[in-house]
């Protein structure tokens, strides 16, 4: 694993040591800085002040670890947080896996099982944190309505939106091809779709990547301008 990405955060909320020191080992291979804490309450409170792209609840251990479930999906910032849940007791995990946690683990949990549950989640959190991730960088753009060809730049750019600069409004709904230039040259080719406009040579688009490897090339610089932003 690239080590030189900001790593993941996943807040981790057990009264188990064993559990807290097992999770963070494993993490720790991942380049994921697990952040532990024993009291709900004190979970609650670093749920309001940092963004995690992961949580992991023991329901086992921790009585009132519901209303913190509760709180994540209500979360401005963390409601898309992929959610470790661990329960044992049947009805306990079925009743998680309906509040739609997504990864279930159960005791005695083994070592493997765990290690390989957080490489599958891995790139789920990966893409969460690029979501999230909106880089501010003026990037030449060339947007195709069905009439015209629109010269114009990105004031933002995230993993499926932009904010761009353009000389004349866009028609909410409106969709355009546009060819996306990156610092390095390479093109990403994508469609899009105009999701706002301001009247004033604002527009926000959503947009989709022409290929795999135009997806993997945009995520790729965006790492690296979230890495940038972080040291």
């Amino acid at each position: 694993m690239n080590h030189s990405i900001e790593p993941l955060h996943v807040l981790v909320l057990t009264l188990d040591p064993i559990l807290s020191r097992t999770f963070r080992t494993l993490s720790d291979e991942l380049g994921i800085e697990a952040h532990t804490s024993s009291v709900a309450q004190q979970a609650a409170h670093r749920l309001t002040e940092a963004k995690y792209e992961g949580v992991l609840l023991d329901f086992d251990t921790i009585r009132d670890a519901h209303p913190i479930l509760k709180k994540v999906k209500e979360s401005a910032s963390n409601k898309t947080a992929i959610i470790f849940a661990v329960a044992t007791e049947r009805r306990e995990a079925e009743q998680v896996l309906q509040n739609h946690a997504h990864f279930l683990l159960q005791r005695p949990i083994d070592h493997f099982a765990m290690r390989h549950t957080l490489h599958t989640a891995y790139d789920l959190m990966r893409t969460e944190r690029r979501r999230y991730f909106r880089c501010a960088a003026r990037l030449p753009l060339e947007l195709t309505t069905s009439s015209q060809k629109i010269q114009c730049s990105t004031i933002n750019v995230s993993s499926n939106g932009m904010a761009v600069e353009k000389p004349e409004p866009l028609p909410l709904g409106g969709q355009v091809d546009l060819v996306l230039s990156l610092p390095d040259g390479f093109k990403v080719r994508a469609t899009g779709v105009v999701i706002w406009d301001d009247r004033h040579g604002k527009s926000g688009l959503r947009f989709y990547c022409g290929s795999l490897e135009m997806r993997k090339q945009l995520d790729r610089w965006l790492d690296e301008q979230a890495t940038r932003e972080n040291q």
